[in-house]
């Protein structure tokens, strides 16, 4: 498992876009913290999943207070900047 303090900032506030989870203010602060490490992204309201470029896949479940910063974001609503706390966990696909 991978614990991980993601601080959400006014810059990515700014540039997020709502309801769009591949660029949503949080999925911004992930890649700006991952860098080019990220494949794929997918942030919603209950979890996060990485593909990262190494193939490896993470998952992480939303707490709480992101779940209702996704909302406010996602309705236009001002939002504070924020910090999470995000355990990751290796995901694996079934074939």
């Amino acid at each position: 498992m991978k614990q991980l303090k993601l601080k959400i900032t006014d810059k990515n506030i700014l540039e997020g876009e709502k309801a769009n989870p591949q660029n949503c203010a949080i999925a911004k602060a992930l890649k700006n913290k991952f860098r080019s490490k990220i494949k794929d992204i997918s942030v919603l309201p209950s979890h996060i999943t990485l593909s990262l470029k190494t193939d490896e896949e993470l998952f992480a479940k939303m707490p709480t207070e992101g779940i209702s910063f996704i909302k406010r974001f996602d309705r236009g609503l001002p939002v504070n900047r924020l910090e999470l706390k995000l355990n990751f966990k290796k995901q694996y696909a079934l074939i």
